[in-house]
């Protein structure tokens, strides 16, 4: 049994010529893989590329991309970039910066964004070819999931290539993604991108890539403002944001487009259009909604016009205008590819070991997997619940999490169930202190101080009964802000007279409050301590309280004052994306403190502990929060709570 936290130490600095070699030739010689040749291949390989990769707001969404040439070339997903939008960009050093969408096509999924002053010092990662792509091959990929504020740097993921070329013409891979990380790029480890996020599937290796290929068959088109298909004339745009307008004057009704907003060297500023004119008909067609618009645009161009006329309303004002129409039936500029003197790309061998780390780490796991123990506890009755539990070596303590701990807990070692005691529990980072019946020969032993770790740095999840989930440090320690982890009652409140109560006016069917016997037409008064006067005095109570939670409600029904003792659910899921077709912990953020790292945890697989490739204790998996985030509470902080806690039951 091997487990232990080593004292704090300096992180190594990785040189940048290592090429993709050391790890992958044991492999090819039948040796065993080299896992930390290979972390430091991931590690140089994400200190080289996370500054070009950014995150991209614009109209209210939130998305990845990356740059790919001085000239501020970036590269994103065509489902997400609207062709001459305005963009802020956001790169990993702090520096906001703006673009304009360029070429889009929605078919193929891809899309660019011209950085408007790209100055000097820009940084950019070389675009790699992805027909030479082996299956397995393993890559990286850096991007902004949705929901998570950890400062400016994007998120890293492994894994490997799935398959190089799909009947869809995409790449698949098993690097995680969600929303938001479209358009996030994949690297292989040379550092080149090789893929853009576009899509994923139920299953957590349907994760597909725009291949990078794709984006060099349509440099021209992708540096042209307009949307474009695979082949044939490109679809003719306007360029500008319009809205639909309605209005009567003189008896007669208006109807048009009014234009929000006219971007810069656009047919529309070619012919003069304004902001706040009011579009009435474009090429002889009367415009009613934005399809007109369309229609009119492609019938000019399809009809060989040299001119096109447009009638609208300035202020009180009927003007006719008109322009060469030349500009949208020329052909995509020619822009040079911007290329790089790097290396030619070492084509590794067919690396099948990628499909399963874990199986080069099972004799580690085997030493380790003494320190996780399964924790059997009951939630009045909605039943029992398992949890993982991560034993202190030379303790009674088992430390886990608090909210997936209920009543009456029970140990099971070596099939006997044993009962623990419940010490302390600190909601804040929801972890409960558990004592044992006797003091323990195996887990974890805390050491002088924690252990830094490294974004793409290797980490294994052990487990008490398989054989263990190996991933990567996604992220630096953050805090983590709460949105979903909250206290679910099952029921639709409204404030019952003038601040009487909560009176239930609907009770889901076999939600927490119908499980505990409540009904609609109980007026709540009372939930634990707090006085409730009003729906919104539930709410704000709820809100504060953990799903899993046993709560005592005091209620009014017709003359009878009741007392219920309820078991909180966590709110339900409503989303039909298949990134939230995957159970998630119901408490999985609020935390003062987590890291991220892409293993997939099951809910019940945390509590775990979490340990580096040299067996050092690194963390505790607190919460699976998304689909492709696993949420750990860092050494240190573990360390703090269990000296808080001893400190408090030795009182």
């Amino acid at each position: 049994m091997r487990a232990t936290m080593f004292p704090r130490r300096t992180l190594l600095t990785l040189a940048l010529g290592l090429s993709l070699n050391s790890a992958f030739l044991a492999v090819a010689s039948n040796e065993k893989l080299d896992l930390p040749s290979l972390q430091k291949e991931v590690l140089q390989t994400i200190d080289r590329v996370r500054p070009a990769a950014v995150h991209i707001t614009g109209r209210g969404s939130g998305f990845s991309g990356v740059i790919v040439s001085p000239q501020g070339h970036v590269l994103s997903a065509g489902h997400a970039v609207t062709p001459g939008a305005s963009y802020r960009i956001t790169l990993p050093d702090g520096r906001r910066i703006r673009g304009v969408g360029k070429g889009a096509n929605s078919r193929v999924d891809c899309a660019l964004i011209k950085i408007s002053n790209p100055g000097a010092n820009l940084p950019y990662a070389p675009m790699g070819d992805s027909s030479s792509l082996e299956r397995n091959q393993p890559c990286i990929g850096l991007s902004y999931p949705g929901g998570q504020r950890a400062g400016v740097e994007p998120v890293a993921r492994f894994g490997r290539v799935v398959r190089s070329v799909t009947r869809n013409g995409m790449l698949q891979s098993s690097v995680l993604m969600e929303p938001g990380d479209s358009g996030g790029p994949l690297f292989d480890l040379n550092g080149h991108v090789i893929g853009i996020h576009s899509r994923i599937g139920r299953s957590m290796n349907r994760n597909y890539e725009v291949p990078i290929n794709v984006y060099r068959d349509f440099w021209n088109e992708l540096n042209r403002e307009s949307r474009f298909v695979e082949s044939g004339p490109p679809r003719p745009i306007l360029g500008v944001r319009c809205s639909i307008a309605r209005s009567s004057k003189d008896r007669r009704t208006i109807e048009g487009l009014k234009i929000d907003m006219v971007g810069e060297e656009t047919l529309a500023s070619k012919i003069g259009i304004q902001t706040g004119d009011v579009l009435l008909q474009v090429y002889g067609s009367a415009l009613k909604s934005k399809r007109d618009l369309r229609k009119a645009l492609v019938a000019a161009r399809d009809q060989g016009a040299e001119t096109i006329q447009v009638d609208l309303m300035r202020a009180d004002e009927a003007i006719k205008l008109a322009a060469d129409f030349d500009i949208e039936r020329e052909g995509a500029p020619e822009v040079p590819l911007p290329e790089e003197d790097y290396p030619t790309a070492t084509k590794p061998p067919e690396f099948t070991e990628a499909v399963s780390l874990t199986q080069h780490l099972a004799e580690l796991e085997a030493e380790l997997d003494d320190a996780c123990v399964e924790i059997i506890s009951e939630f009045g009755n909605t039943g029992s619940r398992s949890i993982v539990g991560t034993r202190i070596r030379g303790t009674e303590w088992v430390v886990s999490k608090s909210s997936a701990v209920g009543q009456i807990p029970t140990i099971l070692v070596d099939g006997e169930s044993l009962p623990l005691s419940v010490l302390y529990r600190d909601p804040a980072v929801d972890l409960v202190l558990l004592k044992a019946p006797s003091v323990q020969e195996h887990g974890i032993e805390f050491g002088a101080g924690a252990l830094e770790h490294s974004v793409g740095a290797f980490l294994l999840s052990p487990s008490h009964d398989s054989g263990g989930v190996v991933s990567i440090v996604g992220s630096p320690a953050f805090r983590s802000q709460q949105r979903y982890s909250r206290g679910y009652l099952g029921v639709v409140p409204k404030t019952y007279q003038k601040n009487k109560g909560a009176l239930l006016s609907e009770v889901t069917r076999d939600g927490a409050a119908e499980r505990a016997g409540l009904h609609a037409g109980d007026i709540i008064t009372k939930l634990n301590d707090t006085i409730i006067r009003s729906q919104r005095d539930m709410r704000a109570f709820l809100f504060k309280v953990d799903p899993n939670s046993t709560i005592s409600a005091t209620l009014r029904r017709d003359d009878d004052e009741l007392t219920k003792s309820i078991t909180l659910d966590a709110p339900p899921e409503y989303s039909d994306h298949a990134a939230d077709q995957m159970p998630k912990s119901s408490r999985r953020d609020g935390f003062r403190e987590v890291f991220t790292h892409d293993a997939d945890l099951k809910p019940d697989d945390c509590g775990g502990p979490l340990f580096d490739l040299d067996g050092s204790f690194v963390g505790l998996n607190i919460a699976r929060n998304s689909r492709v985030r696993s949420y750990a509470l860092p050494a240190e902080a573990l360390c703090n709570f269990v000296e808080q806690a001893s400190s408090k039951t030795s009182n």
